[in-house]
């Protein structure tokens, strides 16, 4: 009985999915419709009357490439980003088939990826198919675009990351210097689709499609996205000459603000994207935007003026300082999106073999974006390498050609961490009775699984760690015979789950979970708003927390400082992530510890009705689990207020119930016994601060945070 049930429900849930997706196709029409009539006003004010084939090819080269507009009405624009990312991921133990506890070797077999990918014009972007790369079967790149596109180098240069052969080679430099290469990609028996990433008509179409509207049509299990907006400073061609612009808002002489690291409209799309399809792993360049600007360079310096044109920054104005001035906050539009996970770009590791043996091997590449969110979101999500890497390329023609180069950017780090889910999938299909990956699971794998890279913990430059393709798959063959928990799980509003489990105490006990938590919408159209705008974009706010019952000594999750986020991460209340990881360095051997997933507030869907919140969590480091997926409801007692000077009061708490107060290191400030139906706990001594309540009855474990003013 229990199949048909099962087939039932998926059927059910692909027809709701189905429904939301008519609905969001309408929307992203709507979003097509209305970005067009603002295109077509900012065309009749910035071209004038100019109507010559020079200029009505760059109007309809930029209408291809529109991602949007800025407060004031100015359009922005996609722009493409830019055998060492196979040893240094570790992906060649799984290609090699040299993991304990799996069958035979994963190099794609049986993976369909999705690449939306192009350069700075509509007419190119196909992928070149016939590439010597990928010439070892038949069909391995379908190309969604009209046979009439161009194909693209850069889109070319992705798919071979993801896909290309064994292929090692001798390239001789200008210098005469050599080097040994693999063009080799980290799944080189997958198969690809591959569609440009700016509005055209698809082939067999005739209207035609952004890139939201293409993901909906592809479907995509994974999906790689190598391009992005720069909302900063950037380089540029003004009047036939090399210049620098400012993409951000100007008004002399010295008054100017950034949309970097600003969650914006794009964001909202991929967020809501993912959210009605929850299987959709998309994955993103952070873009190569970083010291771009001002300082100690000669090129000329222009800003947009409020008629939309290019203008000289004058003599005696104040120039915005370089992206990235203070080491962090130059991510674009759409690389922001807490549901996707963004890649950010690291050296070749050219020691030790090209393995990583501590986080010192891995370097920030120079131009790579660095995070966080304005809100203090931890991004990029990971990083992989991405500077100096040998790629397939071609003639950007109607022909193509079986041409390679040695490049840099996020764009050739997203799609080697885009290829390492692809692994991960297969090896998950064959453990799992044919089970994928989804995006909650795909993100917790990476980033428990993530090499330390950086500051210890997230940090601006490198997200949660440095992308390691054999630690993943090791998890998920403990996940197989029981040596690690990795579930997907159900936190309904006004409950808590637990586990509880004992500490092997040889290795950290380590806990993650993530969400996908839904799209933020709540935007305002004005620059002061959308400049380091510091609100959460959360919408379900999940909380994870370690307690060791021996000590009563809690352990929160990792989060960065908005405001000072170059300064090593501290553990605290998580309020802007839809990951958290609660990291225990030395636990105690046999001692039991217990694992809480809580909310805040209530649980909402899309539509703003109260809805359960599904996620994913990951445990290691325990010898074993005493309790799984207990459920605690939480009662009717009452902790307020939260915001307070002085008192706190506990009511409708059954008498013999015990009160603990922490701060947020853990440690215990105050306890008694409730012998009455008022609880009041003075406060006034403490600093202002975040505090725990904790109330235990006979069956249930209530926790509250406070605030001391």
């Amino acid at each position: 009985m229990k199949k048909p049930l099962l087939l039932v429900s998926a059927l059910a849930i692909s027809l709701i999915n189905a429904q939301n997706n008519d609905a969001l196709k309408r929307e992203f029409e709507k979003q097509n419709k209305e970005n067009n009539e603002k295109f077509d006003l900012y065309i009749s004010k910035h071209y004038g009357a100019n109507k010559s084939p020079e200029a009505l090819q760059e109007i309809e080269n930029d209408r291809s490439r529109l991602a949007g507009f800025l407060p004031g009405g100015r359009p922005y624009f996609h722009q493409a980003h830019d055998m060492d990312q196979i040893l240094n991921s570790n992906s060649d133990f799984l290609q090699e088939g040299t993991l304990s506890g799996l069958t035979g070797s994963f190099n794609g077999e049986g993976i369909k990826f999705s690449i939306f990918d192009g350069g700075n014009s509509s007419a190119k972007g196909r992928v070149y198919a016939d590439h010597v790369f990928f010439n070892n079967a038949p069909n391995r790149i379908t190309n969604k675009e009209a046979s009439s596109m161009n194909y693209g180098a850069h889109s070319t240069a992705v798919a071979s990351f993801i896909g290309a052969k064994h292929y090692p080679y001798t390239i001789t430099f200008q210098d005469g210097t050599t080097r040994q290469v693999n063009f080799k990609g980290i799944a080189p028996n997958s198969t690809i689709d591959a569609y440009n990433f700016g509005t055209t008509v698809l082939a067999g179409n005739t209207a035609e499609s952004t890139i939201f509207e293409k993901i909906l049509i592809a479907q995509p299990n994974i999906s790689n996205h190598s391009y992005g907006t720069n909302m900063g400073w950037d380089q540029t061609t003004i009047n036939g000459a090399t210049a620098l612009i400012w993409n951000g808002n100007f008004t002399s002489p010295n008054n100017s603000q950034d949309a970097q690291g600003s969650y914006y409209v794009n964001d909202r799309n991929y967020d809501q994207i993912v959210y009605n399809n929850p299987s959709y792993i998309i994955v993103k360049s952070a873009g190569n935007s970083y010291g771009i600007g001002p300082t100690s360079n000669s090129l000329p310096k222009y800003y947009i003026n409020s008629s939309g044109n290019p203008e000289l920054f004058s003599a005696t104005d104040t120039l915005p300082q370089n992206n990235c001035a203070q080491g962090y906050d130059c991510i674009g539009f759409g690389s922001l999106a807490k549901n996707i996970i963004i890649v950010g770009a690291t050296d070749r590791i050219t020691t030790n073999n090209g393995r990583y043996t501590t986080k010192n091997d891995i370097i920030h590449s120079a131009y790579s974006s660095a995070g966080p969110r304005d809100d203090g979101g931890i991004k990029p999500d990971i990083t992989a390498v991405g500077t100096s890497v040998a790629t397939a390329s071609t003639a950007e023609n109607t022909i193509g050609g079986n041409l390679f180069t040695i490049g840099d950017g996020t764009s050739y780090s997203a799609p080697v961490v885009t290829g390492v889910i692809g692994l991960w999938t297969q090896i998950n299909k064959q453990l799992f009775s044919g089970n994928i990956l989804n995006a909650a699971s795909a993100k917790t794998l990476m980033i428990h699984s993530a090499q330390e890279a950086g500051n210890i913990g997230p940090d601006p430059h490198f997200g949660w760690g440095f992308i390691d393709a054999k630690k993943g798959a090791e998890l998920l063959v403990g996940k197989s015979n029981n040596t690690v928990v990795f579930t997907d799980e159900v936190l309904n509003n006004s409950a808590i789950n637990t586990k509880s489990v004992t500490a092997i105490g040889s290795e950290p006990l380590k806990v993650t979970i993530s969400w996908i938590d839904p799209e933020f919408t709540n935007f305002s159209n004005l620059w002061s708003d959308l400049h380091n705008n510091r609100t959460s974009k959360l919408i379900n706010d999940l909380d994870l927390k370690i307690t060791d019952t021996t000590t009563n000594t809690v352990y929160y999750p990792w989060k960065l400082d908005a405001l000072n986020p170059m300064t090593p991460a501290t553990k605290g209340d998580n309020t802007v992530d839809n990951v958290e990881q609660v990291v225990i360095d030395a636990p105690v051997a046999g001692r039991t510890y217990k694992i809480e997933i809580s909310h805040k507030g209530v649980l909402k869907n899309n539509a703003g009705n109260s809805a359960p919140q599904n996620y994913s969590i990951i445990v290691t480091g325990f010898g074993s689990v005493l309790g799984t997926n207990e459920t605690i409801t939480k009662s009717d007692v009452i902790i307020t207020p939260t915001i307070t000077k002085d008192i706190v009061n506990i009511m409708k708490a059954p008498k013999k119930s015990t009160f603990t107060m922490y701060d947020l290191s853990g440690k215990k400030l105050q306890s008694g016994v409730i012998n009455s139906d008022l609880q009041t706990i003075d406060v006034s001594s403490y600093t202002k601060g975040i505090y725990i309540i904790e109330v235990k009855t006979n069956k249930d474990v209530i926790s509250k945070k406070i605030i001391k003013e």
